[in-house]
């Protein structure tokens, strides 16, 4: 099991700041897994300072103890706790308030997103506006899973003229203008929503390769709430793109490459 250092130190505050919310909902049992990921790979990414918030989604299990535990051990980690389950993108929304650090992005309470996935992204967070990762290893998803996200991206590529190769994945974002937003999203299509509203706003994105740890959980995305959430909040945010807010989001994106991509 991994135990969690107790001597994390706060790297100099010049250089790149980022909060990483992680929610957990019943994830006793991983939780403390998820935590040693983020600071291995903050440690691994070099200049990055980071600071750990913990959402206690509405857990019945020994969560919200757990999370307690983890905060006494670890300096760099701060708590929430929600009465009741709310969703993945309100426990974003409720890191976003108290976030401290000028970028933000989310890793899951479960762990399933890799260590290296997680490191790259802290590395380039000040390299574009926005930095994406897109999982390969697909195969660890069930074909059902894989067949949703790919029609779900393409739909909102082809709307949208956004090229991403998967759009529900959560970047590093930039805090300031996701505050200025109002964002409806709570649950599955919470990521998309926010890139997209980012992105045609006028910010920058890089693209990086991502994995997802093998032997990860099901994951809950196929619903019927989470499902039937993402359908009206697509629809509602094609009618403040391309009606209620023309102005405002028409913007092309720009795609800034990685290093070794160029």
């Amino acid at each position: 099991m991994c135990s969690l250092p107790n001597n994390v130190e706060i790297p100099d505050p010049d250089v790149p700041r980022v909060s990483v919310v992680v929610p957990a909902l019943n994830e006793e049992k991983n939780l403390r897994a998820a935590v040693c990921s983020v600071i291995e790979a903050a440690k691994a990414a070099g200049n990055v300072t980071i600071e750990i918030i913990i959402v206690n989604d509405g857990s019945t299990d020994g969560t919200a103890a757990l999370i307690e535990e983890i905060k006494a051990q670890c300096p760099v980690v701060r708590t929430i706790h929600h009465e009741r389950n709310r969703g993945f993108g309100a426990c974003f929304l409720s890191g976003l308030e108290t976030a401290e650090y000028e970028r933000i992005t989310l890793f899951p309470g479960d762990n399933v997103i890799s260590v290296s996935t997680l490191r790259n992204m802290l590395r380039n967070c000040i390299k574009a506006d926005l930095v994406c990762a897109y999982t390969v290893n697909t195969e660890c998803r069930s074909r059902l899973r894989n067949i949703l996200s790919a029609v779900f991206s393409f739909v909102y590529a082809s709307t949208f003229n956004i090229h991403l190769r998967y759009i529900n994945a959560t970047p590093v974002y930039p805090v300031a203008p996701l505050r200025a937003m109002t964002l409806r999203s709570r649950r599955y299509s919470f990521p998309s929503e926010t890139t997209v509203r980012l992105l045609r706003g006028g910010c920058s994105f890089m693209e990086i390769q991502g994995f997802m740890n093998p032997g990860a959980r099901k994951s809950s995305a196929l619903r019927i709430r989470n499902l039937a959430e993402a359908v009206l909040n697509y629809l509602l945010l094609v009618y403040d793109v391309y009606l209620r807010h023309r102005e405002e989001y028409d913007h092309v994106p720009v795609r800034v490459l990685p290093e070794d991509a160029k």
